[in-house]
């Protein structure tokens, strides 16, 4: 176990996941305590506020992903938010109807949310890894 632990390659992905994980959890905790409020003070249907709120606590994800967890400080903020905006979308999107569908069977719309963010953080973890922060490897040269 030790030795699997040192592999480079899990210490990469185990530091990277514990890092996405905090902050996809102060993400979340933006994403439910505005839809709360959406709900609650601003009388917002739960059916708009759930797309509201993830484009919250998605916002603040992109940046800590992008110089925390992925340590990525490439100039190429514009390509990244492309592609975040079309990972995240898509996220949005099947977040918004999984919370929907959950509250039209009678979930707490709180609750529907806090199941959906669950469902949604793997593909989310995967394809940030692996598409929007992905760094250019640098090639060494041949040495002859």
């Amino acid at each position: 176990m030790k030795r699997m632990l040192s592999h480079p390659f899990v210490r990469k992905h185990l530091s990277q996941g514990m890092k996405f994980i905090v902050a996809g959890g102060i993400g979340s905790l933006i994403d439910l305590l505005s839809l709360t409020l959406l709900v609650e003070y601003v009388s917002l249907d739960p059916r708009i506020a759930f797309v509201c709120s993830s484009i919250l606590g998605a916002s603040f994800v992109f940046i800590v992903n992008k110089f925390i967890t992925f340590g990525n400080h490439e100039r190429k903020f514009a390509h990244q938010i492309f592609k975040f905006t079309m990972v995240y979308g898509v996220a949005i999107a099947l977040n918004a109807a999984l919370s929907t569908a959950l509250h039209a069977v009678g979930l707490h719309y709180f609750i529907s949310k806090l199941l959906a963010i669950g469902v949604i953080a793997i593909w989310n973890y995967s394809l940030s890894h692996g598409f929007i922060f992905k760094k250019k490897e640098k090639i060494e040269p041949a040495v002859f």
